[in-house]
């Protein structure tokens, strides 16, 4: 026989079904941030408390991995002995049309589906929009760093709370160097239960911006040109490649400093402007190659590509929304291809119209991107298949030569401004630079 306990929760799982409930998430897409809306609705009283992954629906373009997230949640609900619901509970994600991959949604997934079940307090309908929750969700509850961040935080509005991981929350901060995020605070968060007892108004969150965030440098700085001993004419070819944008190929045989000339030729491009600095931070993040928080990419790149690359991790691709490539990487900076004849005629010939935009147009069944790509490209070539080519060294024959050096084509060549052949290092040159260059001590 029902109780008067009975029928008071029944009523309150009725009343969970005319409840509406709306939280902000981010995704990224290609290099791009999106916030996403998240709607959720308990649609029905359950006889008894079922399992979240079976009582749960997700709606709106959601791929695997946002399926997927539901099992982890339920686990880290497990770990914080959280009750199962005893709602069905349909989730709808906004806009429809851009597809959702990733761990990017798990956290405000988990806090919606708390509210959802009336675990959490609802929001007041005018805060509902004052946040925006990123962050995957582990089984032990853990909130761990997400990749490309930075370009989520970019489509906050001025005022919008950005709860991230912890991790997270240096790279956030870059959004301040942008107008247009006035009044912005990036909260970071170690664990789902932190979140958890802020939304019941039992824990508090700390701003990151408070006390000033800085930053160290993601890339290394370059070999000074002016180090570099011998091979005058080349390094005059580098200032004015340098100073004009203008392309290279440095044609020579081994060792004799190609590789070593490219290298220095970031130091001496100019300096990234801030919203430079911020642009290439955005796609490095969104690579994946901020390993840790507060690192930004303040110098010139120099990407250095070996020639058994794939093209499609020189130009870009992936299977349903692709990824940028090593040239995109290279934005801003310089990319490096040794030995350029060596690269299959197929991705040579792919740079052709990246290298006269400067963008890079990917399509895909389910998108098209544009990838920024503006890079001083810098080649090296031996001017045989040997490399000694015109010394008593070679035993190269004259067709063999021939057909090594028509390996790049017209369109390609005439991209590449500058060509400049260099001579052997002297002895004497040889010998200084060895002794610039060994340790103290080494004699």
């Amino acid at each position: 026989m029902a109780t008067a306990k009975d029928y008071r929760r029944t009523r309150e799982l009725k009343d969970l079904l005319r409840r509406d409930h709306t939280l902000n998430g981010g995704i990224l897409f290609g290099l791009e941030g999106h916030i996403i809306e998240i709607q959720a609705r308990a649609m029905e009283v359950l006889k008894r408390p079922e399992p979240w992954r079976l009582v749960t629906n997700v709606s709106g373009m959601a791929r695997t991995p946002i399926r997927e997230a539901l099992d982890r949640i339920a686990g880290a609900f497990a770990k914080l002995r959280i009750p199962e619901p005893e709602v069905s509970i349909q989730i709808n994600l906004i806009p429809p049309a851009v597809e959702k991959d990733g761990t990017w949604l798990d956290l405000p997934l988990a806090i919606i589906l708390l509210q959802a079940s009336g675990y959490l307090p609802d929001l007041p309908e005018h805060e509902e929009g004052d946040f925006i929750l990123v962050g995957e969700v582990g089984l032990h509850a853990e909130v761990r760093r997400v990749p490309g961040v930075l370009s989520i935080a970019y489509c906050a509005r001025p005022g919008q709370k950005l709860i991230v991981p912890y991790g997270n929350e240096r790279e956030c901060a870059l959004i301040l160097a942008k107008s247009g995020h006035e009044g912005c605070g990036i909260f970071p968060v170690a664990t789902l239960e932190e979140v958890i007892k802020y939304f019941q108004g039992q824990g508090v969150l700390e701003n990151a911006l408070k006390n000033g965030i800085k930053f160290d440098n993601l890339i290394p700085k370059a070999i000074d040109l002016g180090r570099i001993r011998g091979q005058q004419k080349a390094k005059d070819a580098a200032c004015i490649a340098a100073a004009g944008g203008h392309n290279l190929l440095l044609i020579g045989p081994p060792g004799e400093g190609k590789s070593l000339l490219a290298s220095a030729i970031p130091g001496i491009l100019p300096r990234l402007t801030d919203p430079e600095k911020v642009e290439l931070t955005r796609i490095y993040s969104a690579y994946g190659a901020l390993e840790q928080d507060g690192v930004a990419v303040t110098r010139r790149p120099m990407r250095s590509v070996h020639h058994s690359a794939s093209r499609q991790s020189i130009i870009g691709g992936g299977n349903r929304i692709p990824r940028p490539g090593e040239i995109t990487l290279a934005h801003l900076g310089v990319l490096f291809l040794d030995e350029i004849a060596e690269f299959p005629a197929s991705t040579i010939e792919a740079m052709r119209q990246p290298i006269e935009s400067g963008e890079i147009v990917i399509s895909r069944v389910g998108a098209t991107l544009n990838f920024p790509c503006r890079f001083t490209l810098v080649a090296a070539m031996n001017p045989c298949p040997c490399g000694y080519f015109g010394s008593d060294m070679c035993r190269c024959k004259d067709t063999d030569v021939k057909k090594y050096q028509k390996k790049l084509s017209g369109p390609i060549l005439d991209r590449i401004d500058l060509q400049v052949e260099m001579d052997r290092l002297s002895t004497e040159e040889r010998l200084l630079r060895l002794r610039k260059t060994s340790p103290p001590g080494s004699e």
